[in-house]
């Protein structure tokens, strides 16, 4: 396997972009189950006591049926995390190939 690239199974695998940047690819999950995992990352971070006190953004993105382009769906992440951090807020709504949010605030 490449460096920066972590096998978690069949149905994920961590990329590291550049720097403290990483792409969590889950496979066959909805957006609100997307969102679900961002909560539960977020969370099992904050509970990390031996830690300075840090936080983690995240962007989610759903790659449409058909799309061929994983990098499309990662810039969408981004776009998705840029708009939550503008919000307050640490975990965004998935964000479509439209551009539109796929769960509701």
């Amino acid at each position: 396997m490449p460096p920066g690239i972590v096998n978690m199974g069949s149905e994920a695998c961590l990329i590291r972009l550049c720097g403290d940047e990483f792409v969590l690819l889950v496979s066959e999950r909805s957006p609100a189950e997307a969102r679900w995992l961002a909560e539960e990352i977020h969370c099992a971070v904050a509970r990390v006591d031996d830690l300075p006190a840090w936080t983690i953004s995240l962007g989610i993105a759903v790659v449409e049926p058909g799309e061929t382009d994983v990098s499309a769906a990662i810039e969408r992440a981004d776009r998705s995390l840029c708009r939550a951090k503008a919000r307050g807020v640490t975990v965004p709504r998935p964000e479509a190939a439209s551009g539109l949010p796929l769960c509701p605030p």
